[in-house]
């Protein structure tokens, strides 16, 4: 079980649950929408925690096989959102095809 068989798993992350905070446009139905079109993003959950008077307070909870963060931070950004915080991350080290 050495460097060899390491070679064979890539780490992927497949959940991350984020809170964020959004202007109330666009709805909730379409942000979702919007982020579950980034790469690896198979589910996207949205919970509306607060409502102020410009802003939601909402936590997303992104789950995917190899969901690429980059695109998913460039998008929340895109849509005029911001990430407070990153709650939990899973990563998995899934098998690559030989």
């Amino acid at each position: 079980m050495g460097e060899e068989s390491l070679d064979k798993e890539s780490p992927k992350l497949v959940k991350i649950v984020l809170d964020v905070l959004k202007t109330h446009t666009p709805s909730l139905i379409e942000f979702s929408n919007v982020i579950s079109r980034v790469r690896g993003v198979s589910k996207v959950e949205a919970i509306l925690v607060e409502v102020d008077a410009e802003t939601d307070s909402i936590k997303l909870v992104i789950e995917g096989d190899g969901i690429d963060y980059e695109e998913l931070e460039k998008t929340i950004k895109r849509l005029g959102a911001a990430i407070h915080s990153i709650d939990e991350v899973v990563v998995q080290r899934i098998k690559e095809n030989q």
